[in-house]
C-alpha cells in the first residue's frame, strides 16, 4: 500500500476527470470516471467508498470555505440547430 504521506501530488500525471457513473450492491461498490472519450472503471468495499467520500465532502466544504459555493446550475449550452431554422 502506498504511503499518501510520502504522495508528492504535483509529481503524478493527472487526467481531466469531467464525469462519472457507477453502480453498487450488497458487498461492492463500482463506478467509472470520465475524461473525454475514456474511462477508468473502479470497484471498492462499501468501507472505502464511505471513506472515499467523507474525504470528497471535506474537500468540497473546504473550497467553498475558500472561494464560494459553486454554483450548480447547469450550463446553457445552445444547440446548433434552433426553432427558427426548421422552416428553412
Amino acid at each position: 500500500m502506498i504511503d499518501p504521506k510520502k504522495v508528492d501530488l504535483n509529481q503524478i500525471p493527472k487526467k481531466f476527470c469531467d464525469g462519472a457513473i457507477g453502480a453498487y450492491g450488497k458487498e461492492i461498490f463500482s463506478f467509472a470516471l470520465t475524461s473525454g472519450n475514456n474511462l477508468d472503471s473502479f470497484a471498492t468495499t462499501p468501507q472505502v467508498m464511505k471513506s472515499i467520500s467523507i474525504w470528497m465532502n471535506k474537500q468540497v466544504e473546504n473550497y467553498e470555505k475558500q472561494f464560494g459555493e459553486i454554483n450548480m446550475t447547469p450550463p446553457q449550452i445552445q444547440s446548433p440547430i434552433q426553432m427558427a431554422d426548421l422552416g428553412k
